[in-house]
């Protein structure tokens, strides 16, 4: 299991959240007001889970792209703001969240390990092709954008306990019966 911390420059936001994650159970093991001490632990640990608020130094985007391997950024992103492009390591959420699906993110990523050695992904044309194809199912079945499209992707996938691709291929194999 990796470890949980917690990265909002509010302390008042950071102990609400930090109270919905103990109540699932989720144990909060340090609280930090800005991205330079979330690179600086992540300098000390090999891996955890960051669930950031707004933070006072750099964006949540950010911070995810510059943490190495073993860290992955649950973003709690302020309502009325847009959705941030496709980042392998960042999931975000949009506030109001939804007390269970924080609860089920956190407690996914948690119990998930990451290969320290391997290099963030990058996936073969096939497989992005196979996505957008997924997404585009989504976006006409549903009329959602793409982005709402890879969200619902990334929920299925967390629910089943599939990586991204094979979550994909089996909503494509839904839709052909």
């Amino acid at each position: 299991m990796r470890d949980v911390i917690l990265a909002s420059h509010n302390p008042r936001a950071a102990e609400r959240v930090r109270a919905i994650l103990q109540s699932g159970q989720i144990f909060v093991q340090n609280v930090l007001s800005s991205g330079a001490e979330v690179l600086s632990y992540a300098s000390i640990r090999p891996e955890a889970v960051v669930v950031c608020g707004r933070l006072s130094d750099m964006p949540a985007t950010e911070l995810a792209r510059l943490l190495p391997n073993g860290f992955d950024v649950v973003w709690l992103l302020p309502s009325g703001e847009p959705q941030p492009g496709f980042c392998s390591n960042l999931v975000p959420l949009q506030m109001p969240v939804d007390r269970a699906e924080l609860l089920d993110t956190v407690h996914t990523l948690a119990a998930s390990a990451r290969e320290q050695s391997r290099p963030r992904a990058t996936r073969a044309p096939e497989e992005e092709a196979l996505l957008h194809k997924a997404k585009e199912i989504l976006m006409k079945k549903d009329g959602i954008s793409e982005r709402e499209a890879h969200r619902a992707l990334q929920r299925r996938a967390m629910r089943t306990g599939q990586k991204l691709i094979e979550a994909a291929r089996q909503m494509l194999s839904d839709s052909e019966e």
